[in-house]
């Protein structure tokens, strides 16, 4: 967040969290929100490229939903777009939803960056974000937000050549 990004202190905690947890940078992933986007630039790339520099890959959050995230992607370096919900959620219903899903998809093949696609809930959402290259994708469909003893109960489930597969 904004927040976040002006503490001098981010980069330490980052590490500092990983080392108590015994995790290394590639074990987390960073999301920029809109918000930071919104003031200081200069800061947010030089807070970026120092993150990125410990090994850090950085996420670009609800991409599409704001005024300035097409600008941003000339000159932060980010590893992934998520795709704002909206999108997926109308994609659908809407002409205009679609195409702009459509447009992510191209962007991040410019880009060489994968997309998460984020609010799937419909297996013809689904279906139609992996038939435009999507290989990262979200949602209710495949589960509401669980407490960690049933998340793993899933995971076991799904790791199960018997269970079904989504």
């Amino acid at each position: 967040s904004r927040i976040d990004i002006y503490d001098p202190e981010l980069e330490d905690r980052l590490l500092g969290i990983l080392r108590k947890n015994s995790l290394s940078s590639t074990d987390l992933l960073l999301e920029i929100t809109e918000s930071a986007y919104s003031d200081n630039a200069s800061r947010l790339i030089e807070v970026v490229n120092s993150l990125r520099k410990q090994g850090f890959k950085i996420e670009m959050d609800d991409f599409g939903s704001g005024y300035s995230s097409l600008n941003m992607l000339t000159t932060i370096p980010i590893d992934v777009l998520k795709m704002d919900m909206k999108f997926v959620s109308n994609m659908l219903k809407d002409e205009k939803s679609l195409k702009l899903c459509e447009l992510v998809m191209d962007i991040s093949r410019f880009l060489k960056v994968p997309v998460v696609a984020e609010g799937v809930e419909e297996k013809e959402q689904l279906d139609k974000l992996k038939s435009m290259g999507c290989q990262i994708i979200q949602g209710y469909y495949f589960s509401k937000p669980l407490p960690a003893d049933q998340f793993e109960e899933l995971i076991e489930k799904e790791g199960d050549p018997s269970a079904k597969n989504f």
